[in-house]
């Protein structure tokens, strides 16, 4: 738990951001799995800071949700959200504004028999 919890200092140093953008690069944290954010990389993010609350998470910052990961390296639902905080995915891409993707112009439109769904029906 203590290396977990250095482990969340030392990412929101510049030293850490660094190598967060490699493994970002790499898609090591695995891919958004929403069809119109088109296999977008994802980042890790916790949903507390306090340990042992939930396991990771990954956040897609085209589609700007959170989502179960499926990446061979945070597979193991052992991995504690807290050694990546809730502050990581954000500042990260606070840093590093110039990779931050737009957000998904087209979403999804419900239909039977090509009829869009009314509000109403739903």
């Amino acid at each position: 738990m203590l290396y977990g919890l250095i482990h969340v200092r030392y990412i929101l140093t510049s030293k850490g951001m660094n190598a967060m953008l490699e493994k970002y690069k790499n898609t090591d944290f695995g891919r958004c799995p929403r069809v119109y954010c088109s296999g977008q990389p994802c980042l890790p993010v916790g949903q507390s800071d306090i340990p042992r609350t939930s396991t990771v998470k990954i956040y897609c910052p085209k589609c700007e949700d959170v989502y179960y990961p499926r990446s061979k390296y945070q597979g193991n639902s052992d991995t504690d959200g807290a050694y990546f905080g809730t502050t990581f995915p954000h500042l990260f891409l606070m840093t590093y504004a110039h990779i931050k993707p737009s957000r998904p112009m087209q979403s999804y439109v419900p239909k039977i028999f090509g009829f869009k769904i009314h509000k109403s029906a739903r």
